[in-house]
């Protein structure tokens, strides 16, 4: 797979950028014939919405100055939009509270922006608004630092996720071969399990992880390889989701699953060894061996599951 053009990247966040700016209305940087600044909202939003507590909170969570925020907080104090007070645990930090009067104000806006963004909606189908969320939290998920507390959960597919695995398997598990051809590879794995699926052919499964905010960032299916032998399809983890425990959590939901089928082994095979994914089946008491066409072959033994 080909490396980006740094410089059409750039570009192509900064058109973004225009684009969004003017869509939202923020370059006039008021909102509803309020006599605050957007960034002054912001500040009062994250305290009305108990998000932070202190000066230090809000530097953080905005990415804001601390010259300036002392600056804003300070002419909030002066119109009683905010209570400063000392923090007891901490003698050097101060407790900030919006009051009841700015709570309001904020409220109300909210609930213009909110009917704004609800009248903006109304032009797009339920199928388009779900596209949209989605690519935001891909945009949230991929220009975010990473974080290690975030919360990730596994489900069942939806509607759309399949389509979705097959696009993110070609971008991320080309393994030294043409795109194209892992793309056709994931199409024919897949179509292989929607066929099952769609005869209600027991003994299958699949899970796709998601972000606390819906972002998928990984998915795995189980498939039967025979009557004893049940085999892993499809696992990946978005990058910026890695080193979290993720791949773990899902192939312990695989091989949990197998064994309450009724398999006796289960098996991942690899056209190319992928150094993460088989530092992950080491990791998890899979054994490597070699098939008659020398693929990559990672096994393991079921009964060993809960003898261990």
């Amino acid at each position: 797979m080909g490396h980006p053009d740094p410089s059409r990247a750039v570009e192509a966040v900064r058109r973004f950028n225009r684009f969004y700016a003017r869509h939202t209305g923020a370059l006039h940087e008021r909102l509803h014939k309020s006599s605050l600044s957007l960034t002054e909202i912001r500040i009062l939003h994250e305290l009305a919405q108990h998000k932070a507590s202190t000066a230090a909170d809000l530097s953080r969570n905005l990415g804001l100055d601390t010259g300036y925020l002392s600056r804003l907080i300070s002419n909030f104090q002066k119109l009683g939009l905010i209570a400063r007070r000392k923090n007891e645990a901490d003698g050097r930090a101060h407790l900030l509270s919006i009051t009841p009067e700015a709570k309001a104000k904020v409220d109300e806006i909210d609930l213009h922006v909110s009917g704004d963004t609800a009248m903006l909606l109304k032009r797009l189908t339920c199928a388009e608004i779900e596209q949209l969320c989605s690519a935001m939290a891909d945009v949230e998920r991929l220009l975010s630092p990473a974080r290690p507390d975030v919360e990730t959960r596994l489900r069942g597919p939806r509607g759309g996720d399949f389509g979705w695995m097959i696009e993110r398997h070609a971008h991320l598990c080309t393994a030294g071969r043409p795109k194209l051809h892992t793309e056709a590879f994931a199409a024919k794995l897949v179509a292989r399990f929607l066929t099952a699926m769609q005869a209600n052919t027991p003994r299958i499964a699949c899970w796709v992880a998601e972000q606390d905010n819906a972002t998928r960032i990984g998915a795995v299916m189980l498939t039967e390889a025979s009557q004893t032998q049940a085999c892993i399809d499809m696992l990946f983890v978005e990058p910026g989701a890695r080193r979290r425990g993720l791949g773990e959590r899902m192939l312990a939901a695989a091989t949990h699953f197998a064994h309450g089928a009724g398999y006796g082994q289960v098996i991942c095979r690899l056209e190319e060894a992928q150094e993460d994914l088989c530092g992950l089946f080491l990791h998890t008491g899979f054994t490597p061996v070699l098939d008659d066409s020398a693929n990559l072959i990672w096994q393991r033994e079921l009964q060993q599951l809960f003898v261990e």
